[in-house]
């Protein structure tokens, strides 16, 4: 450093300036004294004015130059790193077809913007901050805590880093060469649009895709599962019912040749030729999105998600997602390719649990040691295969519920696998105190909403287990504590203890899901399909302790409350009429007012006050084979029990009223009673009164007839044409209306379907108590008569009793059981 340049530079610093770490200001003199660029970087002391015009002590130690600077900002070497490193990677992707010198001149372009001091500075970081995090309000995408740079704190740094590149895109990585499958043709434009919803509305729930590769790097590794991602951003699109409809039977074609005629690639890259039916890693990431957000059905039955998973799991196996880390097979592959592979094969366990709880089946999990090992808290961040801070947390929760399925049912003496009545509570309290820990654990690691949502699920699913301790009482008969010995007395009280905690823990899922609303109103129309099963299961929960001999130690109407915004929640995660959340809004309601008649029931039975403290009501199940969410099939069972019943007595009302009437009208004419009798009765006509239960079902696959051979008719829907039956041969040699652009602001598109309007759909909350119907998030398209069909409240009614057959009788579980 020359002494010219040092006088000049420390006469600028005279004056008005901010004092800096390691400035040192002379007594009895105005003049500031700054440290040198290097040692404001390293936040360390320098002694530049006191050497000058020599270089400080710690430059010329590094042998580096001593520069003094006014305006320097320190930077931050991290940030910048990590900048620098994605940059690298989007560079290796898009230059391989650029000449040398477009190569050199971009390179020394990113140079200069990346390693410019200027652009990681603390202030510049704060702005990008607030910018992303107001851009993302209303898609609840995690944004990047810089605070967490500031302070230091490496660990949360490196997992709030993989969050926010999980969900950030940019508008280059939106680029992308119109599409075409069959007859569904997307411009440019559309891709990006749909690509964008789909990684800032559904991605944070599930980042198992690397969405920084961009559109076009997706569609050219795997074909399928970029048309997966276009078919979920199209669910909440205006207007884009009939092509989603489209879309969706082609994408089921291509998953199905991917299950029975795959082609394997064990190391995909980008300049493998795109191939429909080609199984990798990437097909298998289609299979757990189409997972958790499968086609829109009417009932339980006709759910894919528990096939799909079954699937993915299996595909996952045979391309060996499994030993990625350590097989032979991938001694060639690149570290991005083993990393891909192994945050996949964890992604696969966790939604294999999470489905498998929620619908109470067996899971297809292996919890092996590269799952273990990849979501361990103490995992070493310069590992070379990282899992993200969201999808370890899953992990964990996922673990946890694994434990507890299979400790509560391994007894193999047991035809349910159930425990023993003298070791469940104990296990039930070690359970417990795991999940306690685990919650502290979570906690203390950013646990964000969506983490928080599967953690409050796992607790409910593991209090459950106390019902499982009690007999059915939803009958009149109920069982008499006053006879009991000590010992039941003291394993009673530990149950119901246990049922309060259980009634609590639904009340704070539903808090926590309402909380989530509240704050982002769109997010509710996000949610996977199996969340929204999950809050339904909850608040039957509910319901029925609310109902209960217990309701008297419970918070009525907090567990009130709690209900009416799960009917809101289910209702307005609806996406069309008729789909499986419409359908459970409007079954809520029927359940809660069926409870509340047989509670009132067993309350007129009871002679004095004495009689109903010493005897149960409705606190045990009669299915007990689903584990977890036994609680959940045993009320729909009592529902279809008891609206089967109702139905037996209006039968036989009817008849006599019928006859009643023939002997008044003797004098009537045969085509007079006729038609009469087809007015009054309902059942008149019983095969096409089973058609008209399944067109109330219209969202449910079509049965496809067994044509017969000799007539060499082929095999096709009875709704449908044989020519519409798809083959990937026929998707792959349709042409293309490459002229015609994906309709998604078509002005009439809602009018003309039975889906509900968005607007109206995100502010109807339909009133369960008789209260005024009320919004959350106001609309001024709001429409009144867009609320559920008051039938629903009659638990008795038809409909009702229709509707939960069908959804019984589909569900494939024996409920005598």
């Amino acid at each position: 450093m020359s002494p010219s340049q040092s006088e000049s530079d420390l006469s600028a610093f005279e004056g008005n300036g901010n004092s800096k770490r390691g400035s040192i200001r002379e007594s009895g003199s105005s003049r500031k004294k700054f440290a040198c660029v290097e040692c404001r970087q390293q936040k360390s002391k320098c002694d530049a004015h006191e050497r000058a015009p020599e270089p400080c002590t710690k430059c010329a130690k590094k042998d580096v130059p001593c520069i003094l600077k006014r305006d320097f900002r320190r930077t931050y070497k991290r940030a910048r790193n990590e900048a620098i490193e994605k940059r690298f990677k989007e560079l290796t992707r898009t230059l391989t077809n650029l000449s040398s010198e477009d190569i050199l001149k971009k390179i020394e372009q990113e140079q200069k913007d990346l390693l410019s001091g200027q652009n990681f500075t603390k202030e510049k970081l704060k702005i990008k901050k607030l910018s992303t995090t107001q851009s993302n309000v209303s898609s609840s995408v995690p944004s990047w805590d810089i605070e967490e740079i500031t302070n230091g704190d490496a660990d949360a740094t490196e997992d709030n880093k993989v969050e926010n590149e999980q969900c950030s895109i940019s508008d280059q990585q939106l680029v992308c060469s119109p599409k075409s499958l069959g007859e569904v043709y997307m411009s440019s434009d559309d891709i990006a649009e749909l690509f964008q919803e789909f990684a800032t509305k559904y991605h944070p729930f599930l980042p198992v895709v690397d969405i920084s590769r961009g559109a076009e790097s997706i569609y050219s590794l795997s074909p399928c599962l970029f048309w997966v991602i276009l078919l979920i951003g199209l669910r909440r699109k205006s207007g884009a019912i009939d092509l989603m409809t489209k879309l969706s039977s082609l994408v089921k074609s291509i998953l199905a040749e991917i299950t029975i005629s795959p082609i394997i690639r064990y190391t995909p890259s980008e300049n493998d030729e795109p191939v429909l039916n080609v199984a990798s890693v990437y097909s298998v990431q289609a299979f757990l999105l189409y997972t958790f957000w499968p086609p829109l059905t009417s009932s339980l039955s006709a759910d894919t998600s528990w096939n799909t998973i079954g699937t993915a799991m299996f595909q996952a196996i045979r391309v060996g997602l499994n030993c990625a880390e350590f097989s032979k097979e991938y001694e060639s592959a690149n570290s991005e390719l083993i990393s891909e592979q192994v945050r996949t094969w964890v992604c696969c366990n966790v939604v294999s649990q999470i489905i498998a709880s929620s619908f109470g089946f067996p899971a297809y999990v292996s919890f092996d040691h590269a799952v273990i090992i990849a979501t361990a808290e103490n995992q070493d961040k310069n590992e070379r295969h990282r899992v993200p801070l969201p999808i370890k947390q899953m992990a964990q929760i996922a673990h946890f519920e694994n434990q507890v399925i299979s400790t509560m049912n391994s007894n193999p003496s047991n035809e349910l696998g159930m425990v023993g009545g003298e070791q469940k509570q104990p296990l039930l309290h070690v359970l417990n105190q795991q999940l306690s820990q685990l919650e502290m654990n979570l906690e203390e690691n950013n646990l964000d909403s969506m983490r928080k949502f599967l953690l409050l699920v796992a607790k409910v699913h593991l209090l459950t287990y106390y019902f499982t301790d009690t007999f059915p009482k939803h009958k009149k008969e109920s069982t008499d504590v006053r006879l009991m010995s000590l010992s039941e007395i003291a394993s009673n009280f530990e149950t119901k203890r246990g049922l309060v905690r259980v009634f609590n823990a639904a009340i704070d899922l539903l808090g926590h899901s309402t909380k989530m609303w509240q704050t982002d109103p769109a997010i509710i129309k996000y949610f996977p399909g199996v969340f929204v099963l999950n809050i339904w299961q909850s608040a039957c929960i509910i319901s029925k302790l609310v109902h209960s001999s217990l309701s008297a130690v419970l918070d009525i109407d907090r567990g009130k409350k709690a209900y009416q915004d799960a009917v809101s929640l289910t209702f307005n995660a609806s996406v069309l009429k008729h789909d499986m959340a419409y359908r459970s809004s409007a079954i809520m309601k029927s359940i809660w007012s069926m409870f509340a008649n047989m509670h009132g029931d067993w309350k007129r039975d009871k002679v004095c006050q004495v009689d109903k403290f010493a005897n149960d009501f409705n606190l045990g199940i009669s299915i007990k084979s689903r584990m977890s969410v036994s609680v959940f099939f045993d009320c729909l069972y009592i529902l279809r029990e008891k609206c089967g019943m109702a139905k037996i007595r209006r039968e036989a009302q009817q008849l006599e009223d019928e006859e009643d009437y023939d002997e008044e009208d003797e004098n009537n004419s045969e085509e007079q009673r006729a038609a009469q009798r087809r007015t009054l009765s309902r059942i008149r006509h019983p095969e096409e009164s089973a058609r008209k239960i399944i067109k109330t079902t219209p969202l449910d696959p079509n049965p496809i007839n067994a044509a017969n051979t000799s007539s060499g008719s082929s095999l096709a829907s009875p709704n449908s044409q044989p020519a519409d039956v798809l083959s990937l041969n026929g998707i792959l040699n349709k042409s293309s209306p490459r002229n015609i652009p994906m309709a998604l602001e078509e002005p009439n598109a809602l009018t003309n379907n039975p889906s509900l309007q968005e607007e109206d759909q995100q502010s109807l909350v339909p009133s369960l108590f008789g209260l005024p119907e009320r919004s959350i998030d106001p609309s001024p398209g709001h429409n009144p008569q867009l609320a559920l069909p008051e039938h629903w409240d009659n638990w008795e009614s038809d409909s009702v009793w229709r509707d939960v057959d069908i959804l019984m009788n589909e569900f494939a579980f024996n409920p005598t059981v």
